[in-house]
């Protein structure tokens, strides 16, 4: 008989064995612009300066603020220079240190046998695969691991739990959860819930003002960019179709914890369509909904864990619900991570409660159970190896999915593979019309074949779809430009440029088409407005100072030379005889 002092080292070594394979992983869809390509993670100045920037890259657009997260990235990246096998050995170490927590978590609410199962069942459940499994998941795990320290911390009474609220809201923003579930543990597990409130009001006002300083370092940061670019099903949803499409989605958590064999990496559209009207599976979602609510009045008082466990999914998975907002997913798997522990508790509750009745049956049971958990999880994970087997398995996995169609795409663009590219973009197009992302990437595949009639043809379709899409305008002046269209490459790339004031590219488009048929007035006032927004940029004042030489006007060629530093115009003007 094992002694149950060594019961939290058994549950992190069941993790850390569960998992031990992610080591083996390189860095796969989101790890690539937040880990491998990002600026800021390969620089140790960004282990402050990740407290001024967005989650995402800047380029990207993407928002969202989780600080903690990126300076953990940039010791992995900047400061010990690691591969990705270290981000992922770190992921796994989060992993079993959330589960030991949540192991004295549990036995605040259970028997030390249900404790026991219930972190067990978190510890191995193939829901986790890909917050474990990707570099990016870190952000779930270490926002989880300090909600449940400020929980415990809150629920003695100890002004630390602040800082441990904070530093989950540091590392993502759902960490605000936190608030309702130490509200959740006043009122329900304590015993006069009144008193408990009065008691931790100190407490209370100092989680308002984390809250207030985390608000006001968010409307400072995004007072120019989205916080958070929300899911593409969303474009056209009026509330009531978000709300249904997300009652369609409830049968998906509860298939989701309870028999996770069919996991998949995006639930986008085709997967899970946008539901405009009431159909059997909302149906279904309304009557668990229900049944849980109903649950939830039933234990109060008679079994308070199972409702604890039950209300701690429903404040957890608020966030992603899309109920308040529109969030970036329908549904993701990784975002299970921290509401899951729910989950765990009625599992635990369930487990101390039977193995009273038919011990050895119950054991045999649980230990099947959590065995073929293992078994999923370990075959699982691979599938986050590399970019080339993530995607093939993406596509073959959810054949129905018009981004795993379109990612193919991208990577077969990357290996040239034209025909194969053309493909996988046809049928992104074909699922979901709407983006114009296979559009564009068509239209760049049509141009490598040599067919720029097709190209133009896709393209102008991405225009009709997104007038104002800087891409489309870009690549559509490029294309006129060489079929000798002059006036019409200047107005695509002055488009361009009034969608992007940061493209130079454009200028160099739209100023290169104008000289072409002596424009020289429209080329001067596109170098003038250019050189207004950029005034330092070097390339645009030698650009500007090149037309100016043919011209025969040398002095203010020499002027713009000046401004970048240069002194002599000879270089320039033995480089104009040679064209």
């Amino acid at each position: 008989m094992i002694r149950k002092e060594r019961w939290p080292l058994i549950i992190a070594v069941l993790a850390v064995v569960c998992y031990a394979n992610a080591v083996a992983n390189g860095f796969v869809s989101d790890d690539a612009g937040i880990i491998r390509d990002n600026p800021l993670v390969h620089s140790v100045s960004g282990l402050w300066r990740a407290w001024i920037h967005s989650y995402w890259p800047e380029v990207d657009k993407a928002g969202q603020y989780r600080p903690l997260v990126i300076a953990s990235y940039t010791f992995d990246q900047a400061v010990l220079h690691a591969g990705a096998w270290w981000v992922h050995l770190v992921n796994v170490l989060w992993h079993a240190a959330f589960c030991v927590l949540l192991y004295r978590f549990l036995s605040v609410l259970l028997a030390p046998t249900g404790a026991l199962f219930g972190s067990a069942w978190f510890a191995v459940h193939p829901v986790h695969v890909e917050a474990i499994s990707m570099g990016v998941g870190r952000a779930e795990v270490m926002a989880a691991v300090f909600v449940l320290l400020a929980w415990m911390a809150h629920r003695e009474r100890r002004p630390l739990a602040t800082l441990w609220f904070a530093l989950a809201l540091a590392s993502k923003e759902s960490g605000i959860v936190f608030l309702g579930l130490a509200v959740l543990n006043d009122v329900l597990l304590e015993p006069k819930p009144r008193r408990a409130l009065e008691e931790r009001r100190a407490l209370y006002l100092t989680y308002g003002l984390v809250s207030a300083v985390y608000a006001l370092v968010l409307q400072t940061l995004f007072a120019h960019q989205p916080f958070v670019i929300h899911a593409p099903i969303w474009d056209y949803a009026t509330t009531g179709q978000r709300w249904l499409t997300m009652l369609r989605v409830v049968p998906e958590y509860l298939r989701l914890l309870l028999a996770p064999v069919d996991l998949r990496v995006d639930y986008s559209p085709k997967t899970i369509d946008l539901v405009t009207t009431v159909t059997p599976a909302v149906v279904f979602g309304v009557g668990l909904l229900v049944l849980v609510m109903v649950a939830v009045v039933v234990s109060w008082r008679r079994a308070p864990a199972v409702a604890f466990g039950l209300l701690w999914f429903l404040i957890a998975i608020a966030p992603v619900s899309n109920v308040l907002f529109a969030s970036g997913i329908v549904i993701a798997e990784r975002t299970l991570y921290l509401p899951s522990v729910g989950a765990a508790v009625v599992a635990g509750w369930i487990f101390e409660r039977a193995i009273v009745v038919r011990p050895r049956a119950v054991v045999a049971l649980s230990g099947a159970l959590c065995a073929a958990f293992v078994v999923r999880s370990w075959t699982r994970t691979p599938f986050f190896h590399d970019k080339r087997r993530y995607l093939i398995s993406w596509v073959e996995e959810q054949p129905e999915s018009y981004r795993a169609h379109y990612a193919v795409a991208l990577l077969y663009t990357l290996e040239k593979d034209w025909p194969h590219a053309d493909r996988e973009c046809w049928i992104a197009r074909h699922f979901r019309p709407e983006d114009i992302g296979p559009y564009t990437t068509g239209a760049e595949i049509a141009l490598n074949r040599g067919d720029t009639t097709r190209a133009l043809v896709l393209l102008d379709s991405a225009r009709r779809q997104s007038p104002h899409d800087y891409a489309t305008l870009y690549d559509l002046a490029l294309i006129r430009r060489q079929q000798g269209r002059y006036p019409a490459a200047m107005a695509l790339a002055l488009a361009a440029y009034e969608v992007s004031p940061d493209s130079v590219a454009a200028i160099d488009v739209l100023t290169g088409a104008a000289q072409r048929v002596s424009d020289f007035a429209d080329a001067d006032l596109a170098f003038r407005r250019a050189l207004a927004d950029h005034p330092g940029n070097v390339h645009l004042r030698r650009s500007y100072a090149g037309m100016l030489t043919d011209r025969g006007d040398t002095a203010a060629a020499r002027q713009q030379l000046q401004l970048t530093g240069v002194t002599a115009v000879t270089s320039l003007f033995t480089s104009q005889k040679a064209r």
